[in-house]
């Protein structure tokens, strides 16, 4: 891992993602494969946040403002970027995932340091951090999104090492779900 300094946000296994309600308990908001109805399956294990007006996180498009402002300076579609945020947090800012990642874009302890990212619960820093590590993806892996994908949740000597997406359930299932997000995003904005 010397050679491959940031090694990824994710650990392989599955990561629920929760957040820390007000009055301190934690509250699991990880949801099953995104749904074209973009409602959570019946049964899943998705909670919502706490009530309206009592939520002192930054609204969805709020967080939604700062993806694109950052994925314009980055350089880095919009769409990826808003697709990764959704598949990792579901935009809340206040998401841990059981392996320790926070924020948006659930970046890791380590990785958010590495890149100068202080407070992973502060929206604006946490996206410029996810975005800047999925632009170094993107670099590394030429552009092919689902490799960069792929890096961004198992990290960059996973694929490598495979030679592509890696065959992990998890890594798999994460590249196929932002992928159809956002084919129906494309399809969204062209009528289709």
């Amino acid at each position: 891992m010397a050679a491959l300094p940031l090694a990824g946000f994710c650990s392989v296994a599955h990561a629920n993602v929760f957040e820390r309600s007000q009055n301190g308990n934690l509250v699991e908001i990880s949801q099953p494969a995104w749904q074209t109805d973009r409602s959570p399956a019946g049964g899943g294990r998705y909670t919502p946040k706490a009530q309206p007006g009592s939520d002192p996180s930054p609204s969805q498009n709020a967080v939604r403002q700062h993806i694109q402002a950052t994925a314009a300076r980055y350089g880095v579609d919009r769409d990826l970027v808003d697709a990764v945020a959704w598949q990792e947090s579901r935009y809340n800012p206040r998401a841990i995932s059981t392996a320790g990642a926070m924020g948006v874009m659930q970046l890791m302890p380590g990785t958010a340091q590495q890149l100068g990212v202080r407070n992973p619960h502060d929206v604006e820093q946490n996206v410029a951090g996810g975005t800047a590590y999925l632009r170094q993806q993107l670099e590394r892996f030429g552009n092919n999104v689902p490799l960069a994908l792929a890096a961004y949740n198992a990290g960059p000597g996973a694929v490598l090492k495979y030679g592509g997406i890696p065959p992990y359930r998890e890594t798999q299932n994460y590249v196929r779900q932002i992928m159809r997000r956002l084919s129906a995003m494309s399809a969204d904005r062209t009528g289709y």
